[in-house]
């Protein structure tokens, strides 16, 4: 075979998601590609769609305001690397644009070409920063910003192309957005690898995740954007409410209509105390309210103690820089609940308290996102309607590192973020079929589990399932009439009996059958590392330990 050299475990991994995904991860940039993007003293560099009266220089921005729909400034951008990722940032300043025709800011292929590379609709109306990515497509693109409507004028500044590096040294933490078919390797807070991530599909029924809607709160509260706040993604702006200085509730709610009567669902938001600490959030409209409680001075939650909490979980997750993912799991009883954020006066086991605000104090919001399932995963961006993050699918070719058909042993190291009652599985060596299948899995404690063509060679029990997101090492050697499983550190337990399936081709990471949406990690790969022979029992739970 000969040898064969990769530059990273990602080089070595075939992988495809069919849609973005974002991860906590460490990102730097290369050298600014747009000129004059600031717009300091002029519009110079930019070419319009309808000639002068298209766009103007309006006090260090570039206005467009020409009375027709799709109006736009141009610029081309040169020195991309196909292949490579870039992001695009940009600030509207002032929008009073009427509705219809394309808000947008996007990367196209060239001046008289409409196919567009990628494209971003911001918020009609709203005042904040934005960042999307591409992939280069060419060595040269064309860079627009559309004003949609025939009426009102919108105005952009901090226009900026660069490239994006991962996992340098110098790379600051910042949830973001990774496009088509690239792996996420996530960081935690402090910038230790979590590892790959491997998620299910999931779609966001939230319709703008960024914006927060107000339509069901009752007069109490103030919602502002504070373009001065370093949001999440490391861009600038997200929606503050303060709670004026009357005693009365404070929330903030979306109502849409989503939800499968029966499911779990579960509604996450990023919130940052801006000199407030205590929210609750609360699905309504279910015959009743679930409940959680979030403390965001030290991270805590909890459940108040009210009846129609039932089946109700709450979590917390630090995610830097001041900010927390707070998330409630529920069980829909209606097709449309709809989430509510309260303000507290502190935590409290009343429901809904009172209070009285003080008109500056309140709380950042950014990221919403309503999914089905039991528990939270990746936030999903969504920019007027729902958007679906597809399952991401990585595997390894046995070809690539000589796996032995006769024996070997796999050990994994791995977190999922699945509640203990569902399963899911770690890795599985297939043939593309899943009729011939070296795997783990969790059904409900870890297993090892091996079936050819003619049934199940061996199924057995590698130890107990502990808390979710507990960090586990997995270990299974296999050959003929002599199978062990084993995880941190337990006491290898043997199967002295059946074949080993042969014809494997991949070794597949984060489920045991890609097609089995059940059997999706939702968690992290750390490591894996394979051995072309039978380890010894006493090597396996050295190696788990």
């Amino acid at each position: 075979m000969g040898t064969k050299n990769f530059n990273s475990a990602t080089d070595l991994i075939t992988f495809t998601r069919a849609s973005g995904g974002t991860a906590l991860r460490k990102i730097s940039y290369g050298s600014e590609l747009v000129t004059n993007g600031t717009f300091d003293t002029d519009i110079s560099g930019w070419s319009t769609s309808h000639g002068t009266s298209s766009s103007e220089f309006d006090n260090g921005t570039i206005k467009l305001g020409h009375t027709a729909y799709n109006g736009w400034a141009r610029q081309v951008v040169s020195g991309l690397v196909v292949g490579n990722t870039y992001q695009v940032k940009f600030s509207v300043t002032n929008d009073t644009q009427g509705g219809g025709g394309a808000r947008m800011v996007g990367m196209y292929l060239n001046n008289s070409d409409y196919s567009y590379i990628e494209r971003f609709f911001y918020t009609r109306g709203a005042v904040r920063s934005y960042a999307f990515n591409f992939t280069a497509t060419a060595t040269t693109s064309q860079l627009r910003l559309y004003k949609g409507s025939n009426t009102g004028a919108t105005n952009f500044d901090n226009v900026s192309v660069k490239e994006v590096f991962f996992d340098q040294a110098d790379g600051t933490l910042q949830l973001f957005n990774h496009g088509n078919n690239v792996p996420r390797i996530e960081y935690d807070t402090t910038g230790a690898v979590k590892g790959l991530l491997i998620e299910e599909a999931r779609t966001n029924y939230y319709p703008t995740s960024t914006d927060t809607y107000t339509a069901y709160g009752n007069g109490s509260h103030v919602k502002t954007v504070d373009s001065s706040v370093v949001n999440p993604t490391g861009a600038y702006g997200s929606d503050k409410i303060t709670h004026t200085n009357n005693f009365d509730y404070c929330y903030v709610g979306y109502h849409g209509s989503y939800a499968t009567v029966g499911t779990k669902e579960t509604y996450s938001v990023y919130l940052k105390n801006a000199g407030h600490n205590h929210v609750r959030l609360r699905m309504s409209n279910m015959g009743g309210h679930v409940n959680y409680d979030f403390d965001l001075s030290n991270g805590n939650s909890s459940l108040p103690d009210i009846a129609i909490n039932s089946g109700a979980t709450g979590h917390i997750e630090d995610v830097g820089n001041g900010w927390w993912r707070c998330s409630v799991t529920y069980t829909a009883t209606t097709v449309n609940p709809y989430p509510s954020i309260f303000l507290m006066p502190s935590a409290d086991t009343f429901d809904i308290a009172r209070f009285q605000g003080d008109g500056t104090s309140g709380v950042y919001m950014w990221g919403h996102q309503i999914e089905t399932g039991a528990f939270p995963t990746s936030y999903i961006p969504t920019t007027g309607s729902t958007a679906t993050r597809a399952k991401d699918v990585a595997f390894i070719p046995v070809s690539d590192f000589g796996y032995n058909h006769k024996a070997g042993t796999v050990l994994v190291e791995f977190k999922s973020n699945k509640p203990l009652s569902e399963q899911f599985g770690a890795f599985v060596l297939h043939d593309g079929t899943p009729n011939n299948r070296i795997m783990h899995m969790t059904v409900p404690n870890h297993r090892g589990y091996v079936r050819t063509d003619s049934g199940t060679q061996a199924d057995i029990a590698g130890g107990n399932r502990g808390a979710t997101s507990e960090l586990v090492k997995f270990a299974l050697a296999f050959a003929e009439d002599d199978f062990a499983a084993t995880s941190n550190g337990s006491s290898p337990a043997p199967d002295i009996s059946g074949t080993v399936p042969s014809g494997i081709t991949r070794l597949a990471l984060g489920n045991w059958y890609q097609s089995y949406l059940g059997s999706y990690l939702n968690g992290h790969i750390k490591s894996i590392k394979y051995y072309p022979r039978r380890l010894t029992n006493t090597q396996l739970q050295e190696l788990t330990t």
